[in-house]
């Protein structure tokens, strides 16, 4: 198994230590699977403007470059790297602050994905409150969305 971690670099990132707060939730995940709790390998995007990976091996330093933030978090460039079989779970750390047009793009590329592929990590007490759904988690309920979700696989 293979878990996208998808690290919103977008300016609101910037905002009330929310950079900190998901590197404390990117830093639990890994350890959740390093530990035995799930199986799965992980990799790490930078996603603003474009969608990159970022190499990270669990044993360094969380990348210094993920915690700085400006820009948006282009829903075309997000798509366009994962495509429509990202070939694993997707784990969108965000505050959801997004532009009109990238909310339908994320919403349209998520409802194609198998389901149960995709889960959203809210970072930051001011997230926004219209991201809601049973795939959408605050950042201390981390482990309720982890539990069982990767072993289920894409279905």
């Amino acid at each position: 198994m293979l878990i996208y971690l998808i690290w919103d670099t977008s300016g609101s990132m910037a905002e009330s230590g929310k950079l900190w707060i998901a590197r404390s939730v990117a830093r639990a995940v890994e350890q959740y699977l390093r530990l035995g709790y799930g199986r799965a390998d992980l990799k790490l995007i930078a996603w603003g403007d474009e969608a990159r990976h970022v190499e990270w091996v669990a044993e360094d330093d969380f990348p210094l470059e993920l915690l700085t933030a400006a820009g948006s978090s282009s829903a075309k460039a997000l798509t366009a790297l994962l495509g429509n079989q990202p070939g694993g779970k997707v784990l969108l750390l965000t505050d959801g602050f997004w532009s009109y047009p990238d909310a339908k793009e994320l919403k349209r590329w998520k409802q194609s994905l198998p389901r149960d592929t995709v889960r959203i990590i809210k970072i930051g007490v001011d997230a926004n409150p219209h991201l809601k759904g049973a795939d959408v988690f605050k950042a201390e309920d981390l482990f309720l969305a982890l539990h069982g979700w990767i072993e289920r696989g894409s279905q």
